[in-house]
């Protein structure tokens, strides 16, 4: 399955707070990272034809939302092959192109496969 690295418009991004708990207390701690340091970890996204499902990351969309943050680093997975999005190769091509470092990476989304 290809995985793309992608900067996407946060406004095509939809969060679902139906079927989510929403923890406040969390939330606004990350309203205040990501205030100081930006959003580090791209969210993980699953291609579902028309639009994107959200598999790890709806608590920085919600945030990003808020602050009216216009793009987001993503990961895209799926079935498709786009020719005009950066297709990720390794666990090494997405730490190059994501600018984290090796222990933020491990740390916040993906462990790295041997």
């Amino acid at each position: 399955m290809p995985v793309y690295y992608i900067d996407i418009p946060v406004s095509k991004l939809k969060v679902d707070l139906l079927n989510r708990k929403l923890n406040k207390s969390h939330l606004s701690s990350m309203l205040s990272v990501v205030q100081k340091s930006g959003i580090k970890h791209p969210i993980i996204l699953r291609d579902k034809g028309i639009d994107f499902e959200c598999l790890l990351g709806n608590t920085r969309i919600q945030v990003a939302l808020m602050l009216k943050i216009p793009t987001i680093s993503c990961l895209l997975l799926t079935h498709r092959y786009y020719k005009n999005l950066i297709q990720i190769t390794s666990f090494d091509d997405f730490i190059d192109r994501s600018g984290l470092s090796k222990h933020e990476a491990v740390q916040g989304i993906i462990k790295p496969i041997s």
